[in-house]
């Protein structure tokens, strides 16, 4: 039995816009094949222009919950792994103006929702010492639909996001940690 400790960094797009993803995981290794633990990841979407306000608007959020990681020849120098998080989130749209000068940035949050995510992916794994394993990675992120929205002139509501924004891949490189 061992375990690990990791952290990663990651690019997805979210609502077809560019998002950089950091996440870290925890867990037990039970027999070289199989892992358990929690996890999380949290993102943060580029600035893009809002016409609903008249401002730059992003994305940020994060979620977490438990993982089992399915390790495939975990020996070999080179192997597979197929991780699996099932867990909670919640999702903030923020806009930003200056007020002033470049020094006086004053931020707003618009809306919040939260959701359920699945998030099933493939690793390709190195060993590169007996503590330290670096992967390539690849997950797809399926999540209940998001309700970010505004109330407008009319009294009704303007969608901010497609409430399926959050479902997309996210791809890059995870660093290991622990007793393999």
């Amino acid at each position: 039995m061992g375990g690990y400790g990791s952290f990663s960094i990651g690019y997805t797009p979210i609502d077809s816009v560019n998002a950089i993803t950091f996440s870290a995981r925890g867990g037990v290794i039970l027999g070289h094949t199989l892992a358990l633990g929690i996890g999380g990841c949290g993102f943060v979407s580029e600035y893009q222009y809002q016409s609903l306000f008249s401002k730059d608007g992003n994305l940020t959020g994060g979620y977490g919950g438990v993982f089992a990681e399915l390790i495939l020849i975990g020996k070999s120098p080179i192997h597979l792994s197929i991780p699996m998080l099932a867990g909670v989130g919640g999702i903030a749209y923020s806009t930003w103006e200056n007020e002033g000068t470049d020094y006086d940035r004053v931020n707003y949050l618009e809306d919040i929702s939260t959701f359920l995510v699945f998030e099933p992916g493939i690793e390709l794994e190195l060993n590169m010492s007996k503590y330290f394993r670096m992967a390539g990675y690849f997950t797809y992120r399926y999540t209940t639909d998001i309700d970010l929205s505004v109330v407008n002139t009319s009294g009704g509501h303007d969608q901010l996001v497609e409430p399926g924004a959050l479902n997309s891949y996210s791809a890059g490189l995870i660093f290991k940690f622990g007793k393999f």
